[in-house]
């Protein structure tokens, strides 16, 4: 009975997504997490030897398996994909979702600037010929000088941006999870003498999300990157402007000036002047504010540089947004303060545009042969009013039971307690979570059965 209810009770956050998502976006291979407050979209990879039109993202800039978006808690949605880079082209390098995250420092270039030979996310790349493959951390093996960028260009510049072939396609695997309520994927590539594992494991319990990453160098040689999350962030879709405000840890750290001090990289080129969109503070407990005083128009970008290769800092990475809709986010990287070695602070970035506000706390990961370090971005969620799921349980509170009290409204009342007793079942078996699938097929060795109990979700 119990698996009953639990199904039943499943479908709710699902029609919730379903509600405020748009009709017109096209449903791809995904794990739905699930838990009583919020529901999370984990967007499958490619893998098994899938079409690549069939999956949300192909590209050849992000991390594949750091498609995680489309969150909704209670009745409104951050993360979502209706301002993003639309209509969807899964082969755009730009086409990410939610918390799409890069190994490299988001420039051209197949090295980052800093101490010592730190590469741009890329292994190989130097030594390989144009024509001949090299290895993209998280992505797989490209073709070099297969970009539209790279047509001409003797010098054979690594283009960050720019959409490369792929020299085989990329395979990712689901493995077995030890609970319901999380996702684990993992990659190897290897060519030569580089090499690389990625394994992610996304978890949703109550109001947080963790997202961890273990990164392994397969290869003979070190190699060093640096590493950041996009954070495509929005509420509900609304444009960037009024209403949309950011907090940085970042002051309490290093930064001990009365007045922000960032970069602006591109001005009067690709971005504008972030100050004539937003302002720009110390708060009062002295982070950095920024607040959206108006909305951000079509094709303006502003980009912002808080912290460099040049600080040393042990920021944690904070982070905290806020969206129209009332939906608040904090983001912290434990390990930055708890890790004697790996990873760093390498940089804190802002970018901004009419479809995200995107805070982008960057690692510095540093990896000898059959080395490996893992990070952890810990996500809480909160709203300014209780979520759907729960505002259904203010009914049976006390103010419930000041109305006149007749045949038919106890009648109803019997219903609604009856319709609640279910809901506690339900609840209670499903406190730790679930998923749902959609068009998503567990690897071989370990075949789905009927008693499985999935059921479809549309995203």
């Amino acid at each position: 009975r119990s698996s009953i209810f639990a199904l039943a009770m499943s479908v709710i956050p699902a029609v919730m997504a379903a509600a405020i998502s748009s009709p017109s976006q096209q449903s791809y291979p995904n794990i739905t997490l699930q838990s009583p407050l919020m529901s999370a979209t984990v967007f499958i990879p490619l893998g098994y030897g899938d079409s690549t039109d069939d999956h949300y993202y192909v590209g050849s800039r992000f991390d594949h398996g750091s498609m995680i978006g489309d969150v909704v808690y209670g009745d409104r949605e951050v993360y979502g994909r209706g301002l993003w880079r639309t209509p969807h082209d899964p082969s755009w390098p730009e086409s990410g979702v939610g918390l799409a995250s890069e190994f490299g420092c988001g420039d051209n270039g197949a090295s980052c600037v800093g101490k010592g030979d730190i590469t741009n996310g890329v292994l190989g790349y130097d030594t390989a010929k144009a024509g001949e493959p090299f290895l993209k951390i998280g992505v797989g093996a490209l073709v070099k000088g297969s970009c539209p960028e790279c047509v001409g260009d003797e010098n054979g510049v690594y283009r960050f941006n720019s959409p490369y072939k792929f020299y085989r396609p990329p395979s990712w695997k689901v493995l077995p999870s030890p609970g319901p309520n999380e996702v684990n994927i993992v990659s190897e590539e290897t060519l030569g003498d580089v090499g690389y594992r990625i394994q992610k494991t996304t978890r949703l319990d109550g109001n947080i999300m963790t997202v961890r990453s273990v990164l392994t160098n397969l290869g003979k040689k070190q190699f060093t990157t640096p590493w950041y999350s996009h954070h495509f962030f929005t509420g509900d879709d609304d444009p960037v402007g009024p209403g949309y405000n950011l907090e940085l840890g970042l002051s309490q750290y290093a930064l001990k000036t009365p007045t922000p001090q960032f970069k602006q990289p591109g001005l009067g080129s690709w971005s504008e002047n972030i100050n004539d969109y937003a302002n720009v503070t110390m708060a009062n407990d002295m982070s950095i504010s920024i607040k959206v005083k108006k909305v951000i128009p079509e094709g303006v970008r502003l980009k912002a540089e808080f912290l460099d290769e040049t600080t040393v800092t042990p920021s944690d990475g904070s982070f905290t947004l806020h969206a129209p809709n009332g939906i608040s986010v904090v983001e912290k990287i434990p390990e930055l303060q708890t890790q004697i070695r790996n990873p760093f602070m390498y940089a804190y970035n802002v970018y901004v545009e009419r479809g995200t506000i995107s805070p982008e706390p960057t690692l510095l990961l540093y990896l000898q042969p059959g080395e490996t370090t893992f990070w952890t971005q810990r996500l809480k969620f909160s709203s300014d009013k209780n979520p759907a799921g729960l505002s259904f349980l203010s009914m049976f509170t006390s103010k419930a039971w000041q109305s006149s009290f007749n045949f038919s409204s106890g009648f109803v009342f019997m219903l609604l307690a009856a319709s609640f007793g279910v809901v506690l079942v339900s609840y209670y078996t499903r406190f730790t979570g679930s998923r749902t699938r959609f068009r998503y097929s567990s690897i071989p060795d370990h075949p789905a059965s009927e008693e499985d109990g999935d059921v479809l979700s549309v995203v």
